[in-house]
């Protein structure tokens, strides 16, 4: 995701974070926007790792655009973990920084165990078909040989 739909997406997330705070919603009944608004952040952070599907503007636009939502994401993620911890106490953003890693490694793992999965069903696949065109061989040969 580029950086403008990822603060884009950030963006309204948080605003209808702020809304429920001033509502005074608590945190359980804004997960779903919380969780988006996370991914959206996660997105903004990882931009410069993934590779750019962006093949125009300069390098220097680029880069400006990517600090810039780097820096928009950072401000309304310090004011989220404000206001958890003005609300939940110290730990508060610390244990969703933990469970929100331990939620990205059970993610990983899962996309690792699927890879594996679909390289054993190919390679089964793969052997089942030279089985049989290997058995076709064998009994055409067979058969050329009887008659």
């Amino acid at each position: 995701m580029d950086p403008a739909s990822a603060i884009a997406i950030a963006t309204a997330s948080f605003s209808v974070i702020k809304k429920g705070f001033s509502l005074s919603k608590d945190v359980h009944s804004m997960a779903k926007d919380i969780g988006k608004f996370m991914d959206a952040i996660d997105s903004i952070h990882n931009t410069h790792k993934e590779e750019k599907k962006k093949k125009y503007g300069s390098v220097s636009e680029e880069a400006l655009e990517t600090y810039a939502a780097k820096k928009r994401a950072e401000a309304m993620q310090n004011e989220l973990r404000n206001f958890l911890i003005g609300t939940y106490g110290m730990n508060a953003w610390n244990d969703v920084l933990r469970i929100q890693a331990q939620i990205r490694k059970a993610r990983i793992a899962e996309k690792e165990r699927k890879a594996k999965q679909l390289k054993l069903i190919a390679e089964i696949l793969i052997g089942t078909i030279i089985g049989l065109i290997g058995f076709a061989m064998l009994l055409a040969f067979a058969m050329y040989l009887k008659g």
